[in-house]
């Protein structure tokens, strides 16, 4: 009896001693909703966005505490995105991707893809060269950095991969994790090729890009409407907000208006999203603050930012339906896909529209595009008007906008007053923490930069 009850008690002991609150392994869609939540709270953050995204392409303008939108940026708020966008995305998708694998879930390897080429292109286009086929290899602390070249070749790849793991459809994404798509795996193909569109655009003046881009066009997994927009749906209180609310709103920031350049631009062209994205000042008016300028005695003055734009719940964009058909209007127009000016004007009258949806108010956008001033009949002209009206969309979108701008340079914009460089920057500094910790391949990266690691010296894409 002895001997029995000593095998009985042995059997399964492993399995029944296991905690089921303590896996030894955790589901890869487990990590994916605070991927998502690091990557968007980074470039909306105010100190990161706002203070050098939407300062520096002048949709906003700070009437006190000025410094960053007079070029003199916080090395902590930098070195926040270097490591925000490594250690808590890339590295924790590299993660999810390994995870996946072995449960077999090519879906979640493809998102898992998605993001890391997105979180790549981020850091790219901020700093240049970046570490990217070194990366978090065991053992190796000190990896080089890849020309902005390489680095967009491994983004094309990721997202070309992804699009064929997506494509299968083998795996589930619960809804519960997936805070973009709710676990719709062909929205997520759609992003990865509409990501892949903006990749080639934005170095469209280094390669030729145009049977690359054509042959997107004639896949058909492009977003076509803004149900395709890839956003992060903040929640209504902190710290689950949108950044942009969580520091004006409830941090109580009321220095940041709006910008003189976007107000006059806007009121010039009868734009009925003004009153969207700003609200009026204390005489009932929209007035923008003079870039540079400050004015602390005059906060009440000034349009600060309308109450949709402050909303908590003002969704995270990651990329928009609006932005991809302005970048379709560009490659038509420039002859990178079939159709010329009048497929351009199609698109741009679409990615229009869609912004006036986005921003409530879609039946105002026929009357818009209809205006003289706003529409177009050759390339030239379009050339102009597409670049213009897509850095107006770009609203909200700090760092997306400053980029865009500096690839087309459009609309004309002049350094703001008092400004610290003689030119509005390029680029970001290199994180502090990587240059004492990684000299000798910092050293080497900023070699290659025209002007080394200042904030004028140019990217590899720009024109």
């Amino acid at each position: 009896m002895l001997s029995l009850f000593a095998v009985s008690c042995d059997n399964n002991f492993e399995e029944v001693n296991k905690d089921p609150n303590q896996p030894t392994a955790v589901p890869a869609h487990l990590l994916l909703g605070n991927i998502i939540r690091v990557n968007q709270n980074t470039i909306y953050g105010m100190q990161q966005g706002g203070d050098m995204g939407m300062c520096w392409s002048q949709h906003v303008s700070k009437v006190q505490y000025n410094d960053e939108e007079r070029y003199i940026p916080r090395r902590a708020a930098i070195d926040a995105i270097w490591t925000n966008l490594y250690t808590a995305v890339i590295s924790d998708a590299k993660s999810m991707y390994s995870l996946a694998d072995s449960e077999g879930n090519d879906n979640l390897k493809g998102i898992s893809l998605v993001l890391q080429a997105n979180a790549f292109q981020i850091l790219t286009d901020l700093y240049g060269p970046v570490p990217y086929n070194e990366v978090f290899i065991p053992g190796l602390t000190k990896p080089r950095y890849d020309s902005q070249e390489v680095v967009y070749d491994g983004i094309l790849g990721m997202l070309t991969q992804a699009d064929a793991l997506l494509a299968n459809g083998s795996g589930s994404v619960p809804s519960t994790s997936d805070l973009i798509y709710g676990g719709n795996t062909s929205k997520w193909r759609k992003l990865a090729n509409s990501l892949k569109l903006k990749a080639l655009m934005r170095i469209s003046g280094k390669r030729n890009v145009g049977a690359e881009v054509q042959a997107l066009v004639n896949a058909g997994h492009l977003m076509s409407s803004n149900s395709d927009s890839a956003q992060l749906a903040y929640l209504p209180a902190q710290p689950d907000a949108n950044p942009i609310y969580e520091t004006i709103v409830y941090g109580v920031r009321e220095e940041y208006k709006l910008s003189s350049v976007l107000v006059n631009k806007m009121s010039g062209l009868n734009d009925a999203r003004l009153p969207v994205y700003a609200s009026t000042n204390d005489a009932g008016l929209y007035v923008g603050n003079n870039p540079g300028e400050e004015n602390p005695g005059n906060y009440d003055g000034f349009s600060s930012l309308g109450s949709f734009y402050l909303s908590p719940t003002l969704p995270g964009v990651i990329l928009s339906n609006s932005q991809v058909q302005f970048l379709l209007a560009e490659a038509a127009n420039e002859g990178l896909i079939s159709g010329g000016t009048s497929a351009a004007l199609n698109y741009y009258n679409n990615a229009i529209t869609s912004s006036f949806e986005f921003n409530g108010i879609g039946g105002a956008a026929a009357a818009f595009i209809a205006q003289p001033n706003v529409t177009f009949t050759n390339q030239t002209d379009a050339r102009v008007k597409i670049a213009e009206q897509s850095w107006v969309a770009l609203f909200g979108q700090g760092f997306e906008a400053w980029t865009e701008w500096r690839r087309t340079r459009k609309p004309t914009l002049s350094p703001v007053i008092n400004a610290a460089e003689s030119a509005i920057p390029s680029r970001l500094y290199y994180s502090s923490t990587a240059i004492s910790l990684n000299r000798e391949n910092y050293l080497a990266a900023v070699a290659t930069l025209t002007g080394g690691d200042n904030l004028t010296s140019p990217i590899w894409w720009m024109n």
